[in-house]
C-alpha cells in the first residue's frame, strides 16, 4: 500500500521504471475505456504507455498497471464494474478549469505525478466539473424530494425577520424619542 504521508512518489514498479506523469494515467484510463479496442489491444497499448521500452514479465507488468491505476492502493475484491461518472475526454475542459480554480494549477503546463493528480480530482468541490458529476449521479426519482428539503433549508436561511409586535414597535419608538431629546 502506498501512503502519501510516509512514502515518496514512486518512479518504478518492482524495480521497473514507469512513466508517472498524470497525462500517462489519463491516457491509460482512456485506453482502458475505449470501446473500439479489444482487451488484447488495450493491454498492449496500456503496458507500452506505462513502461515504455523496458517491460517486466507479463504478469508483473499487469500487476504494475493495476497498482499504478489505483495509485498504489488496489482495493480488496475490486471488480472494476462501477459506472463511470466522468470522462477524461468529455470533461477535459471542466477538469482543467477546476484545477485552475481550486488549486491555481494550469494542467497544460503542469508536471504532476499520477498519484498526486487522482486524489486532487476528489477535491474539486464547487466547480462545474463536480456540478456535472452531481447531475449525472442524481436519480430522477430523488429530484423532487431533494429539492423540497433544500428549498425548506434555503427558506429558513433566507427568511425575512418576523415583523415587530405593536408593543415592540411602541417600545422602539419610545427609545428613539428619548434619543432625539438627549
Amino acid at each position: 500500500m502506498f501512503n502519501p504521508l510516509l512514502d515518496r512518489l514512486p518512479e518504478d514498479y518492482n524495480g521497473w521504471l514507469i512513466r508517472t506523469d498524470f497525462r500517462i494515467g489519463v491516457q491509460l484510463q482512456l485506453c482502458v475505456a475505449d470501446p473500439e479496442l479489444d482487451d488484447c489491444d488495450k493491454t498492449g497499448i496500456a503496458l507500452g504507455l506505462l513502461y515504455g521500452n523496458g517491460m517486466p514479465d507479463f504478469q508483473t507488468a499487469l500487476d504494475g498497471l493495476r497498482w499504478f491505476l489505483s495509485c498504489g492502493n488496489p482495493q480488496e475484491g475490486e471488480t472494476g464494474g462501477e459506472q463511470a461518472v466522468f470522462s477524461f475526454e468529455q470533461d477535459a475542459g471542466r477538469i482543467v478549469s477546476a484545477f485552475k480554480k481550486v488549486f491555481g494549477r494550469d494542467l497544460s503546463r503542469e508536471r504532476m505525478h499520477w498519484f498526486e493528480f487522482v486524489p486532487m480530482l476528489g477535491d474539486l468541490a464547487g466547480t462545474a466539473f463536480t456540478s456535472v458529476i452531481d447531475i449525472r449521479t442524481t436519480s430522477a426519482a430523488e429530484i423532487a424530494e431533494k429539492k423540497r428539503a433544500e428549498f425548506r433549508r434555503m427558506q429558513q436561511r433566507f427568511a425575512l425577520a418576523e415583523p415587530y409586535t405593536r408593543e415592540e414597535q411602541a417600545e422602539i419608538q419610545a427609545v428613539l424619542e428619548r434619543v432625539k431629546k438627549a
